[in-house]
């Protein structure tokens, strides 16, 4: 009997020794398991930022201090919530300052308070100085030089909500045509000296060499650009895009158009260059949606006056105007994913998540998130992209590995694509419920069902279950 025991508790002593490696060896292997996902596309129009129709403001810095006319954020929340308007373009004429060379601090702060608005309304400004909007007389070139000088500190110390920042200054409305300082015959404004080229470049190179990397500079027409920056080699040639202000108005957009030759061109640079502007004058069938429709696509259009000309805009027929208010600039939308929905803590596991771009321009540079996320916890998982490549019609496929959360639980996810500026994207204190610090300049996605206007994030609709 006492033998009988012995062989019993050593066959199984032999069984618990052989059973536990396998079952560790399987813990340690355990594959992480996925879930596919496919999404569905909205024709729903919304508000993104930095994109799509603006409004319009100006306001005066006359000598008697009379003309200033503050934005109002009350009215700004108003457009973009209801309207969903998230760009606002703004003219700082200096009607006083044609004939002084220092802008008053009380003025620099009224323009910096505009600044402030429009962030705490969750809008970006295009901004244009000028002199003038009933002549030809602008600024000398020192003084202008003298100017931008002074204005540079608040631009830059505001980049963030400037969405553009057209060269201005000269001439008429600042549309470097009409100028009493820039061109040498006023009867022929169109035809240029050397000295007045000279002149306009000290111009805008003073503009780009002042103001932050950031900032996207805007020209009138692409003469400007060939003549002024020719070497693309110049790092500042890739700020520089163009506003073309009587879109569709003649035969050659009054002038925007020089040569056969700049068409092909601007089709090229705004690729990777911003393009923008408004039309100025009825001139069909030219003006009207078929002809507005292939310009837009093929310019790459990011934004367009929605106050005018509304004769033009309203040719386009509702239906027109819904397709340029959802395509101008970037559209995304989420096409599939393949994403994680089981894993042990701290695993790694691989995320692939396929965005189509349906809308006319590439979105500008910002970060490309996953955010994993139960009630105490956000997980960001920054994905390498180049958002500057998501062409419009292309497909991009987003790939990384991430690992999992450290403790048990079931985490959602979410894709999110916030402000490259960290005053506009960053995190609140995650207990309090996270997310960017304005949703609104975050990027939403064009499909049903996916967008937390909480945080500004796009839901991927899948959990991760880590366990």
């Amino acid at each position: 009997m006492l033998m009988r025991r012995i062989l019993l508790v050593a066959a199984a002593t032999a069984f618990a020794l052989t059973a536990l490696p396998a079952n560790a060896a399987s813990a340690a292997t355990i594959t992480p398991t996925t879930v596919r996902k496919a999404y569905l596309a909205t024709t729903e129009t919304f508000a993104n930022p930095g994109r799509g129709f603006y409004r319009y403001s100006e306001t005066h810095f006359t000598a008697d201090r009379t003309g200033h006319r503050p934005l109002d954020v009350a009215a700004l929340v108003q457009q973009r919530t209801q309207n969903g308007v998230t760009l606002v373009f703004r003219y700082f004429y200096l009607d006083g300052y044609r004939d002084r060379d220092a802008i008053e601090t009380a003025d620099l702060d009224l323009i910096r308070a505009d600044l402030a608005a429009a962030r705490a309304a969750g809008v970006k400004l295009i901004v244009r100085f000028a002199y003038t909007e009933s002549s030809s007389a602008d600024a000398p070139e020192a003084r202008v030089r003298a100017h931008i000088t002074q204005l540079a500190p608040v631009l830059n110390a505001n980049a963030d909500v400037i969405a553009a920042l057209q060269a201005g200054f000269v001439g008429r409305w600042g549309e470097w045509y009409y100028s009493d300082n820039f061109a040498s015959d006023p009867n022929a404004p169109w035809r240029l000296s050397d000295a007045d080229w000279s002149a306009r470049r000290a111009v805008l190179l003073a503009l780009l060499d002042a103001t932050a990397p950031s900032i996207p500079v805007q020209v009138r027409y692409p003469g400007i650009k060939q003549r002024i920056l020719p070497d693309a080699t110049d790092a500042r040639a890739a700020r520089v895009g163009v506003h073309n202000d009587c879109f569709l108005a003649s035969a050659d957009d009054y002038g925007t158009f020089q040569t056969e030759a700049d068409r092909d061109w601007l089709a090229d640079q705004t690729r990777s260059v911003l393009m923008g502007g408004e039309s100025c004058a009825v001139n069909a069938p030219r003006s009207e949606w078929p002809t507005a429709a292939g310009d837009l696509a093929r310019y790459h259009w990011s934004y367009l006056n929605a106050d005018f000309h509304t004769d033009v805009l309203g040719s386009w027929g509702i239906d027109g105007r819904a397709e340029a208010a959802r395509r101008l600039g970037y559209r995304l939308r989420l096409v599939k994913a393949t994403l994680p929905s089981g894993a042990r803590p701290g695993q790694i596991v691989p995320v692939r998540i396929t965005i189509a771009n349906d809308g006319y321009a590439a979105p500008g540079a910002r970060p490309v998130q996953l955010v994993v996320r139960d009630a105490t916890t956000t997980q960001v998982v920054p994905i390498p992209a180049d958002t500057r490549a998501w062409a419009p019609g292309a497909t991009i496929e987003l790939v990384t590995n991430m690992t999992a959360p450290a403790r048990v639980g079931i985490f959602k996810l979410y894709l999110n694509l916030p402000d490259p500026n960290a005053g506009l994207a960053t995190q609140k204190a995650l207990a309090a419920g996270g997310g960017p610090v304005n949703a609104a300049y975050a990027i939403r996605l064009a499909n049903v069902g996916v967008w937390e206007a909480k945080y500004g994030w796009n839901s991927l609709r899948a959990a991760l279950t880590v366990a």
